[in-house]
């Protein structure tokens, strides 16, 4: 018997492992995907109309989640009435956010995006400082130089249609959007989603998203110059289209996944492995004019990247296991030791 539960305790381990690893790859390959095969349907398929593809994704999600709710693989919840602002909030930001970002995608390259994109945690860190007077360690504004000059080196080395001042607004704009919810909406996002499970929360949120993506895509006449595109009666570039909107879904499903299997010091490096595979992989497949301005960039924003998450984790760890220990001395019974108390010790 003590055999057959060693062998027991030994293939969950092998599955655990084989989990981690495979939530590990998938994780990687969806989120580089994604980014990829986005900027594809823009300039392969000429589908150069972000707005209607962010609102496509959020459709196309929503109806592979229906199944899920069909066959009881996913528990359905609706938002708490308590919580309807708050969720409000949130998807308006997630909604200008993605398509700001889809935008500037549309007009920038990939790397030059991909950096910028990266910018997010100086937006964060500013907003922090400013109107929350949060401090924060020292070497989180060290971590702040290569990410603010990175990606103005990778501006400094774009050429021709790599960059337009309209498409760095676009992500100006989409970035700020992301920090502003990483700064004031990230609890509440967490408690919601906690009370909803990851997959009703992903369905209600692009519901709700809709409302704002379908007036925007008319208002910028989207909606009336799609009837021009060339590849609509073909049945190959509307399945790459679904294929690229499912992306979107999967890449939620990807990351909760990860946290689940994998240790947060995976994660973190999977993220930095993930924006530096995106970023090489775009030079070559959409050709990117590559000057050795924009080399440096990309190097100088992977390294600031890669500084910034090792510290935010290392910070991570300190606060879980100072959490950790002030609950065991809250649970330590009260005992004389050497005529001592826990509190005088």
């Amino acid at each position: 018997p003590k055999q057959n539960g060693d062998n027991n305790s030994l293939v969950g381990q092998m599955a655990e492992n084989s989990m981690a690893i495979f939530s590990v790859v998938f994780l990687i390959t969806v989120a580089a995907g994604k980014t990829i095969l986005t900027k594809a349907a823009f300039k392969q398929v000429d589908f150069a109309y972000p707005v209607i593809l962010s609102g496509m994704s959020c459709i196309v999600t929503d109806l592979c989640i229906l199944p899920l709710w069909g066959t009881g693989i996913a528990s359905f919840s609706i938002p708490k009435k308590d919580k309807l602002m708050s969720f409000g909030v949130v998807t308006v930001m997630t909604a200008l956010g993605m398509a700001f970002q889809n935008l500037a995608l549309n007009l920038l390259s990939v790397a030059l995006q991909q950096a910028l994109r990266a910018t997010l945690p100086v937006f964060v860190v500013i907003f922090e400082r400013i109107v929350l007077a949060k401090k924060h360690n020292g070497w989180i504004y060290v971590a702040l130089i290569p990410l603010t000059a990175g990606p103005m080196l990778c501006v400094s080395g774009s050429t021709g249609g790599d960059i337009t001042t309209l498409g760095l607004i676009y992500m100006s704009l989409g970035v700020l959007m992301s920090a502003l919810k990483v700064v004031y909406l990230e609890k509440i996002v967490r408690s919601v989603r906690k009370d909803m499970g990851m997959v009703s929360f992903l369905f209600w949120l692009d519901l709700f998203m809709m409302p704002i993506l379908a007036p925007w895509a008319i208002a910028n006449g989207e909606v009336f110059d799609v009837t021009n595109w060339g590849q609509k009666g073909s049945a190959i570039a509307w399945g790459f289209l679904i294929m690229v909107s499912i992306m979107g879904g999967l890449r939620a499903y990807s990351i909760n996944l990860t946290v689940k299997y994998a240790s947060a010091l995976t994660k973190t490096a999977a993220d930095i492995f993930t924006q530096a595979l995106t970023i090489y992989c775009s030079l070559v497949i959409f050709h990117t004019t590559a000057t050795p301005l924009l080399h440096a960039g990309i190097a100088v924003t992977i390294a600031g990247f890669a500084f910034y998450t090792a510290i935010k984790y290392n910070e991570k760890q300190k606060a879980k296991a100072a959490a950790k220990a002030q609950k065991t001395i809250e649970e330590e019974p009260f005992l004389a030791n050497k005529g001592k108390s826990v509190e005088s010790v």
